[in-house]
């Protein structure tokens, strides 16, 4: 109930919303953002595959560190990029912004469910197009929070998570190379 009060408070009044949000530096709160996001991830590569309990919980553990891991540096390299800017910005209010994010990738699950139950639609080709609505529509709520609690500028808010977003990139492009390696070393 207490999901559906905030949800409430931030349709009436977003910029309260969010600051009451940020500024509680709830770890709660926003690891229940990061477990939905990890859930829609999920849900949303596996939905129809028979996955067994375990498989599932395993999946969504691993998914679930991955979120944190990636908020984190998110949170650590966007609050640097605004201290370089001159705004004090708080990492562990940013580390629960990116967590309230994580409730957007819902719309993944509404996306894999209608790709279940129309299968001879053939909707899978436009998993990269709902991937990427997704992220911008996360990027967008994130710049728009960054701006309502900073008072920072459209393109500053924007830059400082596009700066944010390097370290989860970096750690993805490595650990595609070290993968691409390791199978190279293989055979």
């Amino acid at each position: 109930m207490r999901g559906l009060k905030i949800y409430f408070h931030y349709m009436e009044n977003p910029s309260a919303a969010l600051k009451e949000w940020v500024q509680a530096r709830s770890v709660a709160r926003a690891c229940a953002g990061y477990l939905a996001g990890a859930l829609s991830w999920v849900l949303f590569f596996n939905i129809g595959d028979g996955l067994s309990a375990a498989a599932f919980a395993g999946k969504w553990a691993v998914v679930f560190a991955a979120e944190l891991t990636a908020g984190f540096f998110m949170a650590a390299a966007c609050g640097l990029f605004l201290d370089f800017c001159r705004v004090k910005a708080s990492c562990a209010e940013l580390f629960g912004l990116v967590g309230s994010a994580g409730f957007i990738q819902g719309l993944l699950i509404v996306f894999a469910l209608w790709n279940a139950m129309w299968p001879q639609a053939r909707l899978g080709g436009l998993a990269a197009a709902a991937v990427l609505l997704v992220f911008g529509l996360q990027l967008g709520y994130l710049t728009r929070g960054l701006m309502r609690l900073y008072g920072v500028s459209a393109w500053k808010a924007l830059g400082a998570w596009l700066f944010g977003l390097v370290p989860p990139c970096a750690a993805g492009v490595l650990g595609c190379i070290f993968v691409v390696w390791g199978l190279a070393l293989l055979f």
